[in-house]
């Protein structure tokens, strides 16, 4: 294997080996990491020693079918992840993508059958001589066709959606864009070549291995880069609402503890539980306004203040009032991102207030 295939290899495996999680959870992720899987494996079955032993043991190419299925698949399932994630809650137009991927595979392992087990060679399983049999190019033919078709429609799917897309997410999806006009063009010459031959057998035209290997390099970096992008936004926003959580624990524990009742359960995605806990403060807010007048001011020290004192009053067992109906706080009209910072402020000083308390 080249230093290009030793590149291509780790990037693909590294990209497959970070998508597991999020795939036990979302479909179009479960479609990006059978993407990459699928074409690491296809990497894979080019390795010189595993070609051979195939090669050798069934006396069949079954190296190169292996190789050519999993990257049919690999396309596939990637035309299937950008389909899901730029339509969204748009009717799907992609119904004809597996169906027609099936048909694909079915034909080219009806042909390698037919062939005897063979696709490249013209002579024998261990001693080929000459060039790629006709059939052997009619197979490529179908199999870079099913590719191309893939790589294009999904690039695109993309470029489409690069207007509407934010900042970021943007310069994602120019990136693999670029990466699948990449991978159209490495399989478009190797099309054109065998097509060339089926017309004229006697012709000159060859595969220009630069362009074939300089392609493919950037076909990978381009597709495992720009979609490492949305991966990076979603893993910062589930950090950020992981740190949400953390933050705002010290005070919804203090008010779950004394109100048991105000807890509805943190089962569910990071963002519904941010939410939960966000309605569970406030909740154990409402129910302190019982026991002790709230403070007119929206400052987070004071608002905080008044938690520490009226939890205190509440565990003195003072008989609860009626709710004043006035929860702490400014209005934020159902903007939970703009609670959630106020909430995290009255919470970082209601820690500070309580290991006060310690200290008296």
């Amino acid at each position: 294997m080249t230093l290009v295939d030793w590149i291509a290899l780790i990037l693909l495996w590294g990209a497959a080996i970070s998508r597991i999680r999020p795939a036990m959870t979302s479909y179009s992720q479960r479609m990006l990491w059978a993407a990459f899987t699928g074409l690491a494996l296809s990497r894979v079955f080019t390795a010189a020693p595993i070609v051979a032993w195939l090669d050798a043991t069934t006396g069949m190419e079954v190296a190169t079918l292996a190789r050519h299925i999993t990257g049919l698949a690999s396309a596939t399932c990637l035309l299937a992840y950008v389909e899901v994630i730029t339509r969204r809650d748009l009717p799907s137009r992609a119904r004809w993508i597996w169906p027609t991927a099936l048909i694909v595979i079915s034909v080219l392992t009806t042909m390698f059958i037919l062939r005897g087990g063979r696709i490249y060679w013209v002579d024998g399983a261990h001693a080929p001589v000459g060039g790629t049999s006709t059939a052997g190019r009619a197979y490529l033919a179908v199999f870079d066709g099913w590719l191309i078709i893939c790589l294009a429609a999904a690039g695109v799917m993309f470029a489409r959606f690069l207007r509407v897309a934010p900042p970021l997410l943007r310069v994602g999806l120019a990136l693999s864009t670029m990466g699948m006009a990449a991978g159209v063009i490495n399989r478009g010459q190797v099309m054109v070549v065998n097509v060339a031959h089926l017309i004229n057998p006697d012709t000159t035209w060859r595969e220009w291995s630069v362009l074939g290997r300089t392609s493919f390099l950037l076909c990978i970096v381009g597709i495992t880069a720009g979609t490492s992008i949305p991966a990076y936004r979603a893993l910062k926003a589930r950090m950020r609402l992981a740190r949400d959580l953390l933050e705002l624990r010290p005070l919804w524990q203090a008010l779950v503890d004394q109100y048991p009742g105000i807890s509805l359960g943190m089962k569910g995605a990071l963002g519904a539980r941010r939410v939960r806990r966000v309605l569970e403060i406030r909740d154990g807010m409402l129910s302190l306004t019982s026991v002790e007048e709230p403070p007119a001011t929206e400052e987070p020290r004071e608002v905080a203040a008044w938690v520490a004192e009226a939890l205190a009053v509440a565990r003195a067992g003072r008989a609860p009032g009626v709710p004043s109906g006035k929860i702490p706080g400014p209005d934020f009209a159902g903007d939970v991102e703009k609670e959630t910072v106020w909430l995290r402020a009255v919470a970082a000083q209601f820690k500070l207030e309580r290991a006060a308390q310690r200290v008296r």
